[in-house]
């Protein structure tokens, strides 16, 4: 583990975010997907889904409770147990950020010589997790009543662990003092020394690979100007020094969906269009979640939306497992240009957290449908499957690109 030396004296507490969504989590149970209210759902028990496609299948990295578990499938669809050990869980480190709970945010894949090539990279890891950190239990809550819902602020500043074979990881400590990659208040490109527009965390950290030596990290915090969330872009040009570089994307109009400000921003590059788009959570004037879409020609600046309504909105069904939230959204290019995937966390109002996935097929990405498929078990479906997807993925990483 790549570690720095030990704090002289405890740091002063981090700063404070939003909870936005509760999580119980336990085993996934086998589902039937006939009825509507079940319509989309893929994983129970389960929240901020990072999904992958690589050499000998799909990946899914995703919070359970406290700790980061991972999944894998042949068809992105269908997902084994959870491989054993977790990729993250809790530090014990009693100074750093993220001692209480870990959530992932975005995975980059490298084959080891192309990781080793890049300037100043600081090993040959396949695989770089980027994640939230907190020092608050609330942050990964197995009960709702417990993590008071939305209505709380818990600590959260992002983190990166890396590993060589998807099984076992190290942590990289970043700049800040308690090891994370950035804090709230920090300088700004050009921007006033004093502090930078967060006033209480620096979460759900989403990376790209623009090119080499060009690295984008979309995050989200709270505007107290505002009085609302934001998304923001940092820079990097090796993936663990960062530098902020201001907003990029803010709430709507009075009356849109996303009028009480945005978060968990999302961004993949189009190969059709050659543009930049942003999936995001979008937060009405109630309070009421739902996901949005934004472009952007560079995927720095002039980011607007695609449209004045979200692109998925919670289940009208007062039974369905998404019926009162639905957000973390991630963002798959299928092999047609035009096809996309896109995984995301919904709420039921039992409180339970799930993964599910809706789809687009056409022109424009201006409307999604929710999956129906016949769910498949999990509990103890494709073990072998699962081990050999990882397997195949370390022995083809000599010939494997950066994928997004």
């Amino acid at each position: 583990m790549l570690t720095a030396a030990p704090l002289l004296s405890p740091p002063p507490p981090p700063p404070r975010c939003h909870v936005a969504i509760p999580l119980r989590c336990h085993a996934p149970t086998q589902q039937v997907a006939a009825a509507a209210a079940d319509r989309g759902l893929l994983l129970r028990g389960a929240g901020s889904p990072v999904v992958k496609r690589a050499p000998g299948g799909w990946l899914l990295w995703y919070q359970c409770g406290a700790r980061v578990a991972l999944a894998a499938s042949t068809d992105g669809l269908r997902w084994g147990p959870p491989v054993e050990p977790d990729p993250l869980v809790a530090s014990t480190d009693w100074w750093a950020f993220d001692t209480a709970a870990v959530r992932p945010s975005d995975v980059l894949l490298f084959s080891g010589p192309d990781a080793s090539a890049r300037s100043g990279f600081p090993s040959s890891a396949v695989y770089w997790l980027y994640y939230s950190g907190s020092t608050d239990e609330r942050f990964g809550s197995p009960f709702p009543a417990a993590a008071a819902a939305a209505a709380e602020d818990v600590p959260a500043l992002p983190g990166l662990a890396i590993s060589q074979d998807g099984r076992h990881w190290a942590r990289i400590e970043g700049d800040h003092h308690t090891g994370a990659l950035l804090g709230v208040g920090e300088e700004e490109e050009g921007g006033d020394p004093r502090r930078g527009w967060e006033a209480r965390c620096v979460a759900a950290p989403k990376v790209v690979l623009h090119a080499e030596g060009d690295l984008r990290m979309y995050y989200h915090s709270f505007d107290e100007m505002s009085q609302r969330h934001a998304i923001g872009l940092a820079r990097s040009k090796d993936g663990v020094r960062w530098r902020k570089a201001g907003k990029v994307l803010e709430g709507g109009k009075a009356g849109s969906f996303d009028e009480g400000g945005v978060r968990h921003g999302h961004v993949v590059r189009d190969r059709a269009a050659g543009r930049y788009v942003m999936v995001y959570e979008g937060v009405d004037a109630n309070g009421r979640v739902s996901i949005g879409m934004a472009v952007s020609e560079d995927g720095l600046k002039g980011w607007r939306r695609s449209s004045e309504l979200p692109i998925l909105r919670p289940s009208d069904d007062d039974e369905g497992w998404d019926s009162t939230v639905v957000g973390s959204p991630c963002l798959v290019q299928m092999d047609g240009a035009y096809d996309w995937r896109m995984y995301y966390t919904g709420v039921g109002r039992d409180g339970e957290a799930a993964i599910g996935m809706a789809y687009s097929e056409g022109h424009g990405l201006q409307k999604f449908e929710k999956w129906d498929a016949v769910l498949m078990p999990t509990t103890m479906a494709y073990p072998r499957r699962t081990e050999k997807t990882i397997d195949c993925m370390k022995k083809e990483r000599e010939n494997m690109h950066a994928c997004t």
